[in-house]
């Protein structure tokens, strides 16, 4: 993994390197900003109710007050924690402003890193709203806050994906085959396939094979029942078919 100019590249297991453009704080707080207008907006809602359902009077009054200190708390972090676990590393506002979070390897943060990074958002936040997380943003040559220290994330840009056609067209001849019918794909499995079609011809049959083998692994779970008994290399052929039908179409 290298960082250059504002541009993570990271090199996967089958050494296709993926290259992502790291977030600036600017993008970063216009998402934050926006993530919190929408949980201010679930917070208010939800101690509405408690203050509806409650009937506050004489010592409830220390009751309900620590009940909704504590359900704000819980459910601010909430919100960010399974939508990022949830939603391939996205939130409400990352998702407006095209953000994400990765792990080293480029796969979206696993629950016990966006846990991790989430936590110590309380540090980040300080003295206000994003003082230090936006001081430690512009200092790191990685642009990560604590929490992306601690946790081992980086947010990048992740606009939506846009495939090297030419690549898919021209440089193997995938025939008039089978297609195969897949549900949303992230952009690295769309990448993955880009790369293999546009060197497969010279890679030897073995390595040819085991690599074909490592990106079909990843493929079949975007693709459906009738693509499983395809081969690896059949199935990578087909879904790249699929992709560029889907592009004829635009």
């Amino acid at each position: 993994m290298t960082v250059a100019a504002g541009r993570l590249e990271i090199e996967t297991p089958d050494h296709v390197v993926l290259r992502y453009d790291l977030a600036g704080a600017g993008n970063r707080g216009f998402a934050a900003l926006l993530d919190f207008l929408i949980a201010t907006v679930i917070v208010a809602t939800a101690i509405l109710v408690i203050v509806l359902a409650i009937p506050v009077i004489g010592g409830a009054i220390v009751e309900a007050t620590g009940a909704a200190l504590l359900l704000t708390l819980s459910l601010v972090w909430a919100y960010f924690i399974l939508l990022e676990w949830l939603w391939n590393g996205q939130t409400i506002g990352k998702r407006a402003f095209g953000l994400r979070v990765i792990t080293e390897d480029g796969s979206p943060a696993p629950f016990t890193a966006v846990l991790v990074r989430n936590l110590v958002r309380v540090a980040d936040f300080m003295p206000v709203f994003y003082g230090v997380g936006v001081m430690v943003i512009i200092l790191s040559p990685k642009s990560q806050r604590l929490g992306d220290l601690a946790a081992g994330t980086y947010v990048v840009r992740a606009p939506r994906p846009r495939i090297d056609w030419f690549s898919l067209r021209t440089v193997t001849p995938l025939g008039g085959g089978q297609s195969a019918e897949t549900r949303r794909m992230p952009g690295e499995a769309q990448r993955l396939v880009r790369e293999f079609v546009a060197r497969e011809s010279a890679l030897a049959p073995a390595e040819r094979k085991k690599l074909a083998g490592l990106i079909a692994t990843r493929l079949r779970s975007y693709t459906l029942e009738d693509s499983a008994t395809l081969d690896d290399i059949d199935l990578i052929h087909a879904v790249a078919r699929s992709l560029r039908a889907t592009g004829d179409q635009r």
